[in-house]
């Protein structure tokens, strides 16, 4: 583990940090903070470096330790290099780089089908946060896989990663799918598709079931032509006149009911 810190932005490695913050890359997946790194060793990711800042707490002295156990490249860089771009109120003091799994649809859907899990599909939700709330709470109750529609929000931008604490390494991700191609795969498959839509029925008639469960943005919806396909509309009964629920928590609802198998409960 280097000592001397990087002192130049012109650094190659930070380079590549402020282009992944920028979502100018999309080969690679920029981790930010402890927890997030140890997510993706524990699932197995091989990263390609690490940088870290001056002052760095307990938990991320010992993902730094232990990347550099690893063989993998540990380097420190000056805190105020490290933190440019960030989003963050306070940078973690720690980032990675990696590469992005990658994982082809039919594969995917063929072993969801095999295994008669749910699918969670994203249709439409741009904000990377709501995206990583989504992947994390697929992968926490039990969904199979996330397939990303084409006009959703990256799963692997850095805010996105953060809102899935991580989680994004423990199940299949497909990104910028066109409708159509999931369409047609679904049909292949013999997957049906369940859309969440205000005046569907009532979730709690429905039995656990293997479906692609489709969600949209909370204002526009799920896109017509997913809606034609659907074999059935779910819907979230409200109270005290409470009009719609954030598309994350809409999701949990819906994941921890319909999921087979009583994985969500």
């Amino acid at each position: 583990m280097e000592s001397s810190p990087i002192r130049s932005a012109q650094n190659d490695r930070l380079k590549k940090v402020r282009a992944l913050r920028r979502g100018k890359e999309r080969e690679s997946v920029l981790l930010e903070g402890a927890r997030v790194i140890n997510e993706a060793l524990e699932a197995g990711i091989a990263l390609d470096f690490l940088l870290f800042a001056e002052d760095l707490d307990e938990k991320a002295r010992a993902v730094c330790a232990r990347v550099s156990a690893a063989g993998i490249p540990v380097l420190a860089a000056e805190s105020a290099l490290l933190a440019e771009g960030s989003d963050l109120d306070a940078p973690t003091g720690v980032v990675a780089v990696a590469s992005r799994p990658v994982v082809e649809i039919q594969e995917v859907l063929a072993g969801c089908v095999q295994r008669g899990e749910l699918v969670l599909v994203v249709a439409g939700v741009q904000d990377p946060g709501n995206v990583g709330a989504l992947v994390r709470v697929a992968a926490g109750l039990g969904a199979g896989a996330v397939v990303l529609l084409q006009g959703s929000a990256s799963a692997w931008h850095p805010r996105a990663v953060r809102g899935a604490s991580g989680t994004c390494f423990r199940l299949p991700l497909i990104e910028s799918l066109a409708v159509e191609h999931f369409l047609l795969q679904c049909r292949i498959h013999g997957l049906p598709i369940w859309t969440a839509v205000a005046d569907g029925e009532n979730f709690r008639d429905l039995s656990p079931s293997a479906c692609a469960l489709v969600l949209g943005e909370e204002g526009r919806g799920v896109p017509a032509p997913l809606e034609k396909a659907a074999a059935r509309r779910v819907g979230i009964p409200l109270a005290r006149s409470v009009e719609s629920l954030n598309v994350a928590t809409a999701a949990a609802v819906l994941v921890a009911a319909l999921v087979p198998g009583g994985k969500g409960a």
